[in-house]
């Protein structure tokens, strides 16, 4: 019964009750073995299924750490007039008097999934409603709770199959391909539906011929109708005709630019008109439908029955991705200045960072906005009198960390906020800072390692840039008015900057030691369900 925790189904992440799932299973590490003991089971809150379909496909998604003989039991009693809970794992699942019993390896993990069809029963009437309970229990924890609503429908039900094999390695040039597959599992045939991909900054997508290309500013939408009804238990697989046959997928290559985490993001359209925004959005951005290019088919089915037009009953589950890990290098520097005056004087100083690497940082990747985050600290005999609206004081008071747009402090967090920081991109502020003593070569310092906090927020690959002088009154400036220019960190100044830290240490100061064109055939999925 060993085995190791299942890759998460996404599309089901944001129907999830109880626990958020992540994008892959993780096993525990060495870091939860003092945590204590709990078992959870999430699950779907509402789920449709056809009032004849062929069922469909639901998953419980258990997480455990340090959990001894964990198991959840499924009460399937106020569903049993109208349908069937069978399990696809039998081999730890077991159905008896009612209800469904599945035991767990004992252990840590993250998302286990456990899969069942759920399927109507003979004569289910559009309109019924039930629960499916569940609880769930380790020998070492208590009982965790989760209830499931259910509901027959009437239409159809797109379902989008998770093709990819978890994260997969990439470099800048490569050629991908992108799979998508979706199956009909409701009791209704899906007249009008289509395969819409989003692909995002790393990522130029061919030309489909057929397709309707949309370019976002952070990516390009792509949606390719099928062209036909799709019946209860089939499915369209996206397929690339070329001159050596069909190869499965949609493919794209990765721009010289990618670096790091990437998603194309695939969902089962059922109005084949893209992906649901608000036309306040679409009406800021062109379309326009390919018309060359490679072409996009689907293989010749018999015309189905004439049918009143149907709804989707479960919209939840027409997502899925396709993960990518770019082996390229991120290296934003920091850009420091220098500036003189007498005492009193207000001097600008305008400081920021600087895209020196091959890679782009894109915001949505690195934790969402801001794309970059970097500090100034205040040098000595100085005081910030005008703060640029991208950045905020930092300070501590009463055993607390505060932050706020406020001036007079002598550390400042700063925000980059560009959506795509690329190559050769420099993303700079200026502050207005008063000279209270004329001190020479007052050394302050930009960098991305927060002034409070013991770990560098903003990570890249070439540390050796990331920190950059601030200098007022540097040697020969003679206390006039100065300029700027980023100034690397070397010598007598690495040693000041060393000392004033040393110096805050030893004071006793807490530092919260302050984070394009191409086919598609019918599949039938197997068992009756997609799998």
């Amino acid at each position: 019964m060993e085995r190791p925790p299942r890759r998460a189904a996404r599309r089901f992440a944001v129907a999830l009750a109880a626990v958020a799932l992540a994008f892959a299973a993780a096993p525990a590490g060495s870091a939860r073995a003092e945590e204590a003991p709990r078992f959870t089971v999430s699950a779907v809150s509402e789920i449709a299924i056809g009032s004849d379909g062929i069922g469909k496909t639901i998953f419980y998604a258990a997480t455990a750490v340090n959990a001894a003989n964990p198991r959840f039991t499924i009460d399937v009693s106020q569903v049993a007039a109208f349908a069937t809970l069978t399990p696809i794992d039998d081999d730890i699942c077991a159905v008896a008097g009612g209800k469904v019993t599945c035991a767990l390896p004992g252990g840590s993990y993250d998302n286990f999934l456990v899969s069942f069809i759920l399927a109507p029963a003979g004569g289910a009437k559009v309109g019924a409603k039930g629960t499916l309970s569940l609880v769930a229990k380790a020998g070492n924890t208590a009982e965790a709770a989760a209830v499931t609503k259910v509901t027959v429908a009437d239409g159809f039900d797109l379902v989008a199959i998770d093709g990819s094999d978890g994260e997969q390695p990439a470099k800048p040039g490569d050629d991908v391909w992108i799979p998508a597959t979706y199956v009909n599992e409701g009791n209704r045939d899906a007249d009008d539906s289509a395969f819409t991909f989003w692909f995002d900054s790393a990522f130029v997508p061919d030309e489909y011929d057929g397709c309707t290309y949309t370019d976002w500013k952070s990516g390009v939408e792509v949606t390719c109708p099928l062209g036909e009804s799709l019946k209860p238990g089939e499915g369209a697989t996206f397929v690339t005709e070329g001159g050596s046959g069909q190869t499965p997928g949609f493919h794209a290559k990765i721009t010289a630019d990618a670096a790091r985490y990437h998603r194309v993001g695939f969902t089962a359209d059922p109005s084949a008109g893209g992906l649901e925004l608000a036309q306040s959005l679409r009406s800021k951005v062109s379309s326009k439908k390919a018309t060359g290019g490679r072409k996009f088919s689907a293989v010749a089915k018999a015309k189905p029955p004439a049918r009143a037009r149907s709804v989707e009953i479960n919209d939840y589950d027409n997502y899925a991705d396709t993960e990518f890990k770019v082996a390229n290098t991120i290296d934003i520097a920091g850009i420091g200045a220098t500036a003189a005056g007498a005492a009193g004087d207000v001097v600008k100083v305008k400081i920021g960072t600087k895209n020196v690497g091959k890679g782009t940082v894109d915001a949505h990747y690195a934790g969402g906005d801001p794309s970059w985050r970097y500090y100034l600290v205040v040098p000595d005999g100085a005081e910030v009198v005008a703060v640029p609206d991208e950045c905020d004081g930092l300070w501590r008071e009463n055993d607390a960390t505060h932050a706020g747009h406020v001036a007079g402090k002598r550390f400042y967090e700063c925000a980059n906020r560009d959506e795509l920081f690329s190559p050769g991109a420099s993303a700079t502020v200026e502050f207005g800072i008063k000279i209270t003593q004329v001190i020479a070569n007052a050394t302050g310092t930009v960098s991305f390692q927060h002034p409070l906090l013991p770990e560098v927020v903003s990570k890249d690959d070439n540390p050796a840039n990331d920190l950059a002088e601030v200098v007022l009154n540097p040697a020969g400036s003679g206390g006039g008015s100065g300029g700027g220019g980023a100034l690397p960190l070397t010598g007598a100044q690495t040693g000041l900057v060393i000392t004033v830290g040393a110096a805050l240490l030893a004071a006793g100061a807490v530092l919260f030691v302050l984070t394009r064109r191409r086919p598609v055939v019918l599949v039938t999925p197997r068992d009756g369900g997609a799998q």
